[in-house]
């Protein structure tokens, strides 16, 4: 059967609405309160959030997002202002983004503030990465609708990795939570709507050859996305969250910024890696896990 025409006369589009595009919420309080336990979400005392456990669509109160429960891809809460502020450029919400689009993000921070030394480098990050419609420009998803992707050729000077495919079942994993600060922009209906920044390259260039520089000689010494990832994992922080110290400035087990003083095992640590990255079956880890002057030893799969 044919569609029928719509009744608003000819080219005028429905207006979007909440209730399209999302999945009935699976998130329950269990696992919001495990999230909490793994010191991937802070507790409800420090940063308010409840379960969308059976919601059909978002019903978020004042001041509040939605958010989902991938944050051992680098998320944290409250988020950083490198991550609101690409939002906002973007002219995004936080759950039009693809969980891979986060690995991208969290794996490009930190290499910045931990292997470079800088905070994240806005001019730098438009130069390697765009941001892609999902499933395609004509039509895009409310959740999920906008993927960040390495440019073409970008791959040849960037770090080398390999993300994972197996991302299953993640849309009907949301809740709400408080949106601290404001920092991140507040709901709107409807899928991401594309902008010229999507695809736009920096107006700046001055630091980029001498940043693409040094990410060479990294690349050199056997750091790819994959070490660098569990390096982040070590040190028990996450790269979009909001800290009181950048990577350059890391205290060790007394940081501010760790979500939690207790060691994860290394073992640990390689098996969330695997969870991000295709065919992770060792990841070069560094003589001194935080220092890139030493040669790298390897973590392997037992």
């Amino acid at each position: 059967m044919a569609p029928k025409k719509s009744s608003k006369g000819k080219g005028a589009a429905a207006e979007p609405t909440r209730e399209k595009g999302w999945e009935s919420s699976k998130c329950s309080r269990s696992d919001l309160e495990s999230l909490v336990k793994q010191n991937f979400l802070p507790s409800k005392s420090v940063i308010q959030w409840r379960p969308a456990f059976g919601d059909a669509r978002p019903y978020e109160n004042m001041n509040e997002i939605i958010g989902f429960v991938y944050f051992e891809r680098g998320l944290g809460l409250p988020c950083s202002n490198f991550f609101s502020g690409l939002l906002y450029y973007y002219g995004i919400q936080l759950y039009h983004l693809t969980p891979n689009s986060f690995v991208h993000m969290s794996v490009f921070a930190h290499l910045c503030e931990a292997f470079l030394g800088i905070e994240p480098h806005f001019d730098l990050f438009c130069h390697l990465f765009h941001l892609k419609p999902q499933p395609n420009s004509a039509s895009l998803d409310v959740v999920g609708g906008a993927g960040i992707q390495l440019r073409q050729k970008m791959d040849r000077v960037y770090i080398p990795y390999k993300l994972s495919q197996k991302v299953i079942d993640w849309k009907p994993r949301w809740f709400y939570v408080e949106n601290q600060g404001n920092i991140l922009p507040f709901i709107t209906a409807g899928p991401p709507v594309q902008c010229p920044e999507w695809l736009k390259k920096p107006c700046d260039m001055s630091q980029i050859p001498e940043l693409l520089e040094m990410i060479a000689n990294l690349r050199q010494k056997g750091i790819s996305g994959e070490s660098v990832a569990f390096d982040w994992m070590k040190r028990r922080i996450q790269p979009l969250q909001a800290r009181i110290t950048f990577g350059f400035e890391y205290q060790g087990r007394s940081d501010p910024s760790c979500c939690s003083e207790e060691e994860i095992i290394n073992g640990e640590a390689l098996r969330r890696v695997q969870r991000l990255f295709d065919k992770v079956e060792h990841v070069p880890q560094l003589l001194n896990t935080f220092s890139v002057l030493n040669p790298p030893k390897e973590v392997s799969a037992k």
